[in-house]
């Protein structure tokens, strides 16, 4: 996961662009696609719509034809003084069967003029039918045919030709009937109905009817008087009518409904002389499901996503590849240092913020150089202060020892004295380096050492094992002093004798160099350096716990000093240095 992690994070720009642009290219497709999908709906519907309009229009017109035949017969028998006559005349039997003879040629001629409708005709006076042109098509009693809905309606409206639904036997019915009156008296004598088999209204619609496209015709009150679902005739569905209502007021020519539970498309159409309306109902999902390919359109999307998805990747990748090298070149300035300068190139802002980038760092390259070479004039200066703060004790004693040398005779170890301390002051006072060679400051310690044995007697000896290709080495000038220093005056309170070792070898790249004493040691929670009585150093201001600092100052963290003690076993200080044999080395 880190590494994913670590591999991803000089690409962030890239992964969030891409991403972002991934995410709108498939928003925008799933946009497109659903508009182009209601578009093709709306399209389809409006043009389904239409052609069903046409389709109505073809029924409403086989409709008015067959309102027409009837009101031209009803019309005839109304007219008819034979049929008036003998529904309002009483006559003798044989007369009466005479006339009826002559009743049945008008109605069975009338019949015949109403062609190949599926329609019969009965007559009735004020009592019961007389007359049917066929008993079995319609066999309703004669004599409860006064009492009937239909004929107390007809008689509050008698100029007009009515429809009413009524079902016999199983047989679901339209019956149109019509009040007969004399037009003199204006006195009904009777009434005449023409008997239709729903199926003969269904056969206007039924060529057009398909799986999800149904067919009502409704009246006022809702009540299905037709349909292509057989189930429902007779059945009230008022929202069918309200609707129909309601497409008629605002002369809309198809709307969206909600009906039995399902999406429908309402198409209606108003019949004046049935006073019905004519409502076709399209499922919605079975007349547009085919229309759109989902699967297909999934499968084309997908394939559009997928090349608009390679194509943003390649021009992003391309577009970020420079500023990600880019990132990763600023990434690496740390670990390989101020002199790494970047190569841009790709668009202009990523030129643009690599030449501002080494701008910067040449500048901070300068600024670091001017603030080694101060801290490094820094360091010399006071280097050079401290040489010059010999501490007068040792001065004193160290005079004072050459004379008692002199008072004893002993002119030659008083003389060997004398060399070792004009050279010891020649290189700390005389030389202000701030590097010597490893053979300098070991010559050094020698003239120290030589100096505190005629002071103090030959109880500590010292010892000094250089490796011979480590004298042209350079270190610190003085980083050895503070140490044999710190032997002599602290390590040997206790111990009444011992010997100091002081070992310089190589190691690979670095240079080791060890103060090694078995005198009295330290206890482990002491293993710091010890301040030393500033009254016994040669120098005043050079201590050996500014030794490690000064070290690490001028090399980096990776060099400096260790300690290593045990209480009445002797101390050993290590000091890690790179093996250089330059006289100078920046500061890291």
């Amino acid at each position: 996961m880190k590494l994913i992690k670590d591999r991803l994070h000089p690409n962030g720009l890239f992964m969030k662009m891409f991403l972002v642009t991934v995410a709108l290219i498939i928003l925008v497709a799933v946009a497109v696609t659903f508009a182009i999908i209601r578009m093709a709906e709306q399209f389809f519907v409006e043009k389904f719509s239409i052609t069903n309009s046409q389709i109505i229009n073809q029924i409403q017109f086989d409709f008015e034809e067959l309102n027409y035949s009837i009101v031209m017969a009803a019309s005839d028998v109304d007219q008819s003084s034979t049929i008036e006559a003998f529904l309002s005349k009483e006559e003798p039997d044989n007369e009466r069967m005479q006339s009826l003879f002559h009743v049945m040629q008008q109605v069975d001629h009338l019949r015949e003029r109403l062609g190949d409708q599926n329609v019969e005709i009965a007559i009735a006076d004020q009592e019961k039918i007389t007359y049917t042109t066929n008993f079995t098509y319609w066999p309703a009693d004669p004599g409860s045919i006064r009492g009937h809905d239909i004929t107390e309606t007809i008689a509050e409206q008698p100029n007009r030709l009515l429809y009413f639904q009524d079902s016999l036997e199983a047989n679901d019915y339209v019956i149109a009937a019509k009040a007969l009156h004399n037009r003199e008296t204006n006195q009904s004598f009777g009434a005449v109905y023409f008997p239709i088999k729903e199926g003969q209204l269904r056969s206007f619609y039924m060529d057009y009817v398909k799986p999800g496209n149904d067919f009502y015709v409704v009246d006022n009150n809702g009540k299905v008087v037709s349909s292509s679902s057989s189930s429902v005739i007779g059945q009230s569905l008022p929202e069918l009518s309200e609707q129909a209502k309601n497409m008629k007021a605002s002369k809309e020519t198809y709307r969206e409904v909600k009906f039995q539970d399902t999406n429908q498309i309402m198409l209606a159409e108003y019949l004046p002389y049935f006073d019905m309306y004519l409502v076709n109902m399209v499922d919605k999902q079975t007349a547009v499901g085919n229309l759109v390919d989902t699967k297909q359109i999934v499968l084309l999307l997908a394939g559009v996503v997928f090349l608009a998805l390679i194509i943003v990747f390649l021009v992003t990748k391309r577009l970020t590849n420079s500023l990600s090298k880019l990132v990763q070149d600023i990434e690496a300035v740390p670990k390989k240092g101020l002199q790494r300068r970047l190569l841009y190139e790709g668009t202009y802002e990523t030129k643009q913020i690599g030449l501002a980038f080494n701008s910067m760092m040449d500048e901070l390259q300068v600024h670091v150089e001017k603030l080694i070479e101060a801290q490094k004039q820094q360091r010399q200066a006071e280097l050079a202060a401290l040489q010059q703060q010999i501490n007068p004790h040792f001065l004193y004693n160290t005079m004072a020892s050459i004379k008692f040398l002199v008072m004893m005779g002993e002119k030659g170890e008083a003389e060997r004295t004398m060399d070792a301390f004009i050279t010891l002051l020649q290189n700390t006072i005389g030389n202000v380096d701030e590097a010597v060679t490893v053979e300098m400051e070991v010559e050094n310690l020698k003239n120290y050492v030589v100096i505190n044995q005629k002071r103090y007697g030959d109880r500590v000896q010292v010892q000094f094992m250089i490796a011979p290709d480590c004298m042209d080495y350079r270190i610190p000038k003085l980083i050895l002093q503070p140490f044999i220093e710190n032997s002599f005056f602290h390590a040997f309170n206790k111990t009444a004798q011992g010997t100091i070792t002081v070992l310089v070898w190589c190691e690979a790249d670095d240079l080791l160099c060890e103060i090694a004493d078995d005198g009295d040691g330290m206890a482990a929670d002491t293993k710091s350096l010890p301040n030393t009585n500033r009254n016994r150093q040669l120098f005043c201001g050079i201590g050996v716990k500014n030794v490690h600092e000064r070290i690490q100052l001028l090399y980096g963290p990776d060099y400096g000093v260790s300690i290593t003690s045990q209480e009445g076993h002797g101390t050993r200080v290590k000091l890690r240095l790179p093996a250089s044999k330059e006289s100078e080395r920046n500061i890291i």
